[in-house]
């Protein structure tokens, strides 16, 4: 996964953005917010970042315990401080997979300066933040609204 998530970076890169890194966003959906996580906190170059349903770590989607914390291969709560783009957080209140209070925590790790508007969804869940009425419309307004404050 941190490999293919690499393979994409450098191929969209090279091949739609003309060799400019900060012209790509990433978008890390639940699991995709390791690896999206992982690649931003280790380069300086990239445009921004969306997690849309995080979690904090692997690990702790299925415990709060930290005894198990070295089989993590997600860290994100340890990763994000570390990573040197803007980021949005999109997490519905009602998921029921990734509670919404790992989302919040990575949105509170975020390094201020990079820390845009977050999406607390009311109504939804893990994977029907654009489903029914006007949710989508309201989903690329707010990406869109991100994409605008990168400048």
């Amino acid at each position: 996964t941190y490999r293919d998530v690499r393979d994409v970076f450098d191929y969209t890169v090279q091949n739609v953005c003309h060799g400019d890194p900060s012209r790509v966003v990433l978008y890390g959906q639940s699991v995709g917010s390791g690896p999206s996580c992982h690649l931003c906190a280790r380069r300086d170059d990239v445009g921004g970042l969306v997690l849309h349903s995080p979690f904090t770590s692997g690990m702790r989607v299925l415990t709060p315990s930290r005894a198990l914390a070295c089989l993590d291969i997600f860290p994100n709560i340890d990763r994000i401080s570390k990573v040197n783009c803007p980021v949005m957080v999109i997490h519905g209140r009602l998921d029921e997979e990734v509670d919404i209070h790992h989302g919040m925590a990575l949105h509170q790790a975020v390094r201020p300066e990079l820390r845009r508007e977050p999406w607390w969804v009311p109504d939804r869940g893990h994977n029907d933040i654009t489903d029914g009425p006007g949710k989508m419309a309201e989903y690329v307004r707010r990406l869109r609204s991100f994409l605008d404050s990168l400048g």
